[in-house]
């Protein structure tokens, strides 16, 4: 039989032995997940990866399977984030990271281990936390600059229709001081910040606003639940919604910019 290869999950930092008892399996087709001490307190996550499914010819076939590339992503996810609660430092790796064998990922792991090292000890007590705001016209105040189809003369069509635009830029002005002054009450809870590029849906009444990540150290992350509750209810009102994810493994900020 062909030798399986290796499924890395993550590197953990941890002054405790860790333990696979309540690790929950991996992706689809992969075996037990075990763990190997490649520096004193420094472990890496892995798996075997069987060739029928994981091999050369075998992955790019299982990637245009959606359910099971979804599957194999929640499973990886859950893998990473059951030793989140344990560890000092969790060092996410991307999904699907293979290698020929065990001897091999330990190998390639220690060539780079002073870049891993940096990233533990940038990463040591954080957690990454999302957060997204969200605007949504339907639970907005109602609008009350006037129709345009309801003006009787040219002039008057002309001068509404300056106001709307006045009306609309303010708009958005407003959007963006409010979406600021919610970034300025949560980043000093935060080491480090993550935003992601937002794609405005079609012909939709909500906007997402921000799309971020937080690294949060350990001992704020109440503190900063706490604020952010209170910057959602304060702009509830006004039709924002302020959504708070979390904590998750730091996956937003291993490669540092």
């Amino acid at each position: 039989m062909t030798a399986p290869a290796t499924y890395v999950y993550c590197i953990v930092s941890s002054r405790k032995p860790l333990s696979t008892k309540t690790t929950p399996p991996g992706p689809p087709g992969t075996g037990r997940v075990r763990i190997f001490e490649v520096r004193p307190h420094r472990y890496v996550v892995m798996s075997d990866a069987p060739l029928d499914q994981f091999g050369e010819r075998a992955l790019p076939v299982n990637l245009a399977d959606l359910d099971w590339v979804s599957r194999a992503a929640v499973a990886h996810e859950a893998v990473i984030a059951s030793f989140l609660p344990h560890a000092d430092a969790v060092v996410p790796m991307k999904l699907f990271t293979l290698f020929t064998s065990d001897d091999r990922a330990v190998e390639q792991l220690r060539a780079g281990w002073r870049r891993i090292e940096g990233v533990i000890e940038r990463l040591a007590k954080h957690e990454e936390w999302g957060v997204r705001l969200v605007f949504d016209s339907t639970r907005a105040p109602a609008d009350d600059t006037p129709a345009a189809a309801a003006v009787e003369s040219g002039r008057s069509y002309l001068l509404t229709k300056r106001r709307a635009q006045a009306a609309s830029a303010a708009h958005s002005a407003g959007m963006r001081k409010t979406a600021g002054e919610v970034l300025k009450a949560l980043r000093p809870f935060a080491q480090d910040t993550r935003q992601r590029p937002i794609t405005p849906p079609p012909d939709s009444r909500s906007r997402l606003l921000v799309d971020a990540a937080f690294l949060i150290p350990r001992g704020k992350a109440a503190r900063f639940r706490t604020s952010a509750a209170r910057q959602a209810k304060k702009i509830a009102p006004a039709g924002y919604a302020l959504q708070i994810t979390g904590p998750w493994p730091p996956y937003s900020f291993v490669d540092k910019s």
